[in-house]
């Protein structure tokens, strides 16, 4: 199912920058994950802390986009993005049965990402009529995604993964309702998606291949196929952090041997 529309403005990420981040890092040789791919750049976000909103300014844009839907007005605001419980919650508020949906969303500043590994620790919400999603998009075909559908029958331990616009629905032994790290790889070819570390299933269909944002949300439109609802409460996801390890088209492979050979080529970080 197709049900997101980015309508914020992209924004250029300039080479220069990009090497600046890379030559400042404390890994200047790249990041091995547990598949033995190594990436070339990363956004470590800890947002196990009493102003995590302020960790989220330093990578992420939260956004205050709207859009009509089949069956309400969805708004993303800002003040549903917000430090609380000594980490951020990101929330789709209680649904009064009148007027807008409002929702909460946040998505990397840069656009240039393409292939890595990206995790998120989180408790998904409880109240029943939403969607809690964590992906990469470029566009609607473009898009590799793990949601979370509070109105799922086993919803503690159903996840949906999907390469748009193809699914699979995987039922994993964790409770989601406690901080769980969820992650999806995303290789040329090939998207793997895991929950605390272990392999749940891999993707080869729709694989995305264009430069991307990565975004986390928690929304409804009251679509009775998908997220159901809108929630009679607030429907919260509570994140400890958010950690991506990646390439990026603004920093190429030559750039990212040079500067590690100049750091006096260090060990390669294990994430």
């Amino acid at each position: 199912m197709l049900h997101y529309l980015i309508l914020a403005p992209l924004l250029a990420v300039a080479a220069a920058s990009a090497v600046s981040e890379r030559a400042t890092s404390s890994c200047p040789c790249g990041y091995r994950d547990s598949a033995g791919h190594i990436w070339r750049e990363s956004i470590k976000s800890n947002l196990a802390t009493s102003n995590a909103l302020s960790v989220v300014n330093q990578d992420w844009a939260v956004q205050t986009w709207g859009q009509q839907r089949d069956n309400v007005y969805m708004q993303y605001s800002a003040d549903n993005v917000y430090n609380v419980q000594n980490v951020l919650g990101i929330r789709t508020k209680a649904w009064s049965g009148n007027g807008s949906v409002y929702t909460g969303e946040i998505q990397t500043n840069r656009a240039d990402i393409q292939y890595g590994s990206f995790r998120i620790k989180a408790k998904i919400p409880t109240a029943k009529g939403a969607c809690f999603g964590f992906f990469s998009y470029q566009s609607d075909t473009q898009e590799s995604d793990i949601e979370f559908l509070t109105n799922d029958t086993n919803f503690k331990h159903t996840v949906h993964y999907s390469n748009q616009p193809n699914h699979q629905t995987v039922t994993a032994s964790a409770d989601f309702t406690a901080f769980t790290e969820h992650r999806f790889d995303w290789m040329p070819g090939q998207t793997t998606f895991y929950v605390n570390g272990a392999k749940q299933t891999s993707m080869t269909a729709n694989t995305p291949t264009a430069a991307s944002r990565i975004l986390a949300n928690v929304w409804s439109d009251g679509d009775p196929n998908w997220s159901m609802g809108p929630p009679k409460t607030n429907a919260v996801a509570l994140i400890q952090y958010i950690n991506l390890y990646f390439n990026s088209t603004s920093y190429d492979a030559t750039h990212f041997a040079s500067d590690c050979k100049a750091a006096g080529s260090p060990a390669v970080c294990q994430v």
